[in-house]
């Protein structure tokens, strides 16, 4: 079956480098009950350190992806589907093909971001209802938020697809595509994560970024090395 292919290891792609947010960053784990905590919804930590859950790049990855991919006129199948219907010829479709669905595994593979140099701070916000359009008197709550230009650590595989000498296969030139595409995105506008996006929370970009390649059958080994800007 095409893009089966991960049976056996032929290379991996690691893409290295820095997030930094561009606007203030939350992602909470949901309202706390502990009487310790200072805010009512604290942001995730690992220890005493911030993250950037791996899920949560990984969920705003493929999205940009399938918007991609429509854009070109491409299908995209839904992921309420039993199966990817949308794919036909025994194929898939490319966010299917990089970040997996039920029947067929993952080729992008995201670390948690963990924090480097942040900056954590508070805000007083005030309750909305939806029905009368106004604040609901007495209902104020306060969020942790990371503040703008904090560092978070970058780390992701890609399996089996060559970003840096390119592939000969229609469909894995198509998912390298969407994955520069996506790439370069992310390094000059920027993708929003988290809370809060439609007031501007959450604006990431990736700063000082590399590209490694390493090929079976010595995957420990790098054969290169290169400053992402190139690849792209």
């Amino acid at each position: 079956m095409s893009c089966a292919d991960l049976d056996k290891i032929t290379k991996i792609v690691k893409i290295e480098g820095t997030l930094v947010n561009e606007t203030p960053l939350r992602i909470g784990y949901g309202k706390s009950k502990s009487f310790t905590e200072a805010t009512d919804d604290p942001i995730i930590k690992r220890g005493e350190k911030p993250i950037i859950p791996g899920s949560t790049l990984k969920g705003a990855f493929r999205s940009f992806v399938e918007s991609y991919a429509k854009s070109l006129g491409d299908k995209v199948c839904e992921l309420s589907d039993d199966e990817c219907k949308s794919c036909s010829d025994d194929s898939y479709c490319t966010p299917c093909i990089l970040f997996g669905f039920k029947d067929i595994a993952s080729r992008v593979y995201i670390l948690d971001a963990i924090a480097r140099e942040i900056n954590i701070s508070q805000r007083t916000m005030v309750a909305i209802s939806r029905v009368f359009g106004g604040q609901i008197p007495k209902h104020l709550y306060t969020l942790d938020y990371v503040e703008p230009n904090s560092k978070f650590s970058f780390t992701m595989y890609v399996y089996n697809l060559d970003m840096i000498n390119g592939e000969n296969e229609l469909w894995k030139k198509k998912s390298i595509e969407a994955l520069k595409s996506l790439l370069k995105f992310l390094g000059k506008e920027g993708i929003f994560i988290g809370a809060k996006k439609s007031i501007g929370f959450g604006l990431v970009k990736l700063v000082n970024s590399n590209v490694t390649l390493y090929e079976a059958p010595d995957l420990i080994t790098p054969k290169v090395t290169k400053k992402l800007e190139e690849v792209l």
